[in-house]
């Protein structure tokens, strides 16, 4: 009986992931922006990321990150709970590299994490809010922002 339920949860598992990658007739490749504010010091900071889903739960994005005195350059993987039908939590997991200039320019590479949640608001389209840092010495982000799926 265990083989043959293991069989079954497996085949399912399988099926799953290979006929459908859980958006529809869209393609899992996205884009977004976000506006928001560098928690550390107030000031305005702009996001622009790309990405691929490869299912409804995990992903991977590439983005730059940039305020006064301060850009990042960031990669990493992106893990998403959906919530019904139209909320997604997510949290992301990767590196950053980033750059400060102008008095103190320095060059710092760290560990990227953070967390958001999104709203698809039609097909292609979700609103979404995020806030993520680098380790060490790097400011918080938090931000609001739309995404489009090709």
């Amino acid at each position: 009986m265990k083989k043959i339920m293991g069989t079954i949860l497996f085949s399912c598992a399988i099926s799953c992931f290979a006929t459908d990658n859980g958006y529809g007739e869209y393609s899992p490749i996205y884009v977004d922006a976000n506006i928001g504010v560098n928690t550390a010091n107030s000031d305005l900071g702009l996001n622009v990321n790309g990405g691929y889903l490869f299912n409804s739960f995990y992903g991977v994005e590439a983005g730059i990150t940039g305020s006064n005195n301060y850009f990042m350059y960031d990669a990493a993987a992106k893990g998403i709970l959906p919530l019904g039908s139209i909320i997604n939590l997510y949290g992301k997991l990767g590196l950053g590299v980033n750059s400060y200039t102008g008095n103190n320019s320095s060059t710092n590479v760290g560990l990227l994490y953070g967390a958001g949640v999104g709203f698809d608001i039609a097909q292609n389209w979700e609103l979404h809010v995020e806030d993520y840092t680098v380790t060490g010495n790097n400011p918080n982000f938090l931000m609001i922002g739309g995404q489009y799926r090709f």
